[in-house]
């Protein structure tokens, strides 16, 4: 049992992960609240004066990824503290007693699914809004559009490593409701905070997570003062290491 390599626990979590229900309700929820944004967005422009660009129904469009932030960031929780509440992370662990590599292998699967449910719901966000302005003076944003497809990616990019945030947050939380909670908190409270600073708070606030996301990941061109896009998405992804190297220092020295 002890000779369990990475590539044969990961494939073990893939198994653990698609066959529980609460990933394919996440999974759909996600596509699905990214796609009726993208859609009630266009409906919305289409009788709007002035007309809107096609950056504005764009950016507007890809605002479900507020919400999908918290279902794939669930979904990463999930991976973690699903097994705690069953008591099934006992026979993971003594199948595996490895347990750091048991939780990278739990980011590297849920970063994998997160990444390719954040893009296909990025694309559905855009082309919710694009089908709802059809007929139309309101110009299309073409994913040829080096602007339109590098939003659309990078906030795909976004969601998978706020899932990875979840699987550290769980690793350390250990209990779903409380992991949820945190997570929730982390992603909203610093707006607020920033929020009370007004204009003079912008230099904090190219640090949080909601603001990076709307004012810099899912829009064609951030807005000055914020880090560009994919710098954003890379210190989210630095976020997400932080979390999951305090889960794995904590799951050395803690029972079961």
């Amino acid at each position: 049992m002890n000779g369990y390599g990475f590539r044969l626990v990961a494939r073990m979590e893939w198994i653990k992960l698609r066959s529980v229900r609460s990933t394919w309700w996440l999974a759909t929820a996600t596509v699905v609240s990214m796609a009726a944004a993208g859609a009630g967005v266009g409906l919305g422009y289409r009788s709007h004066l002035p007309a809107a660009t096609a950056a504005q129904i764009l950016n507007n469009s890809l605002s479900g990824a507020i919400l999908a932030q918290l279902l794939l960031g669930a979904l990463g929780v999930l991976m973690v503290t699903g097994e705690y509440g069953t008591g099934q992370i006992r026979s993971t662990f003594a199948a595996v007693p490895r347990r750091r590599t048991v939780l990278a292998a739990k980011a590297a699967v849920c970063g994998g699914a997160a990444l390719a449910v954040g893009v296909v719901g990025s694309l559905a966000g855009y082309l919710g809004g694009q089908f709802a302005i059809r007929g139309t003076a309101i110009p299309a944003a073409s994913l040829g559009d080096l602007a339109v497809l590098r939003a659309v990616l990078l906030t795909g990019g976004y969601l998978a490593a706020t899932a990875l945030i979840g699987v550290g947050i769980g690793a350390v939380v250990r209990h779903s409701g409380a992991a949820i909670g945190t997570l929730f908190g982390l992603m909203f409270v610093p707006m607020v905070v920033v929020g009370l600073f007004g204009e003079s708070g912008i230099v904090v606030g190219r640090f949080v997570p909601l603001l990076m996301l709307l004012n810099s990941v899912a829009v064609t061109s951030p807005v000055p003062g914020l880090f560009a896009g994919w710098l954003s998405v890379l210190l989210m992804g630095g976020y997400a290491a932080v979390a999951i190297l305090c889960g794995g220092m904590l799951l050395r020295f803690r029972d079961a």
